[in-house]
């Protein structure tokens, strides 16, 4: 897990897999989806953790500096995708989620992977009338502001909708 002190908490590096029960960082191999909120819920408390809040999963993206990072990794660069996100020109039939860590430019400098992109991850944030959840990062099936660190428009969705692009990490308390 990478330390947010700032939030007061820690995030898994990877997005997750279900591995009997249990939510496990997937380094190396494809993150659950599928997922509905319920079910991200139970995964990571049965690894002892809780999906991560939206302050929690924001901070991990845009870093602990003055200046936010837009993207995740953040590194200037505009003519390459170093996330598993699409164009308005990909043939999106062929899109699918990659291994956790695979897209090895996509990581915060802290050492996170994929907040941008692959899966979508469902955090413990609502809507203000508290009956929908809150997905971030975007998927492998999208770009611009979706895929960005702070959208422009956030993204709610039912607890109990699923799609093949629904994931999640988990976050805990810090324990120091």
């Amino acid at each position: 897990m990478a330390h947010l002190p700032e939030v007061g908490a820690c995030i898994d590096r990877y997005e997750a897999r279900i591995v009997d029960g249990r939510a496990e960082p997937a380094r190396g191999v494809v993150p659950e989806r599928d997922v509905d909120h319920a079910t991200a819920t139970r995964a990571c408390r049965a690894a002892g953790l809780r999906l991560c809040t939206e302050r929690e999963w924001t901070r991990a993206c845009v870093g602990p500096g003055p200046e936010p990072r837009r993207m995740p990794h953040d590194d200037g660069i505009t003519d390459t995708r170093p996330c598993n996100t699409a164009t308005a020109h990909d043939d999106l039939s062929r899109a699918a989620p990659r291994p956790g860590g695979a897209m090895t430019r996509c990581v915060t400098p802290e050492g996170v992977f994929d907040l941008s992109g692959n899966v979508w991850e469902w955090t413990d944030g609502r809507d203000d009338s508290g009956t929908l959840r809150e997905l971030r990062g975007g998927g492998f099936a999208n770009g611009g502001s979706a895929i960005e660190c702070v959208p422009e428009d956030r993204f709610y969705q039912p607890p109990d909708a699923r799609f093949d692009g629904y994931g999640f990490r988990c976050c805990a308390d810090a324990r120091f």
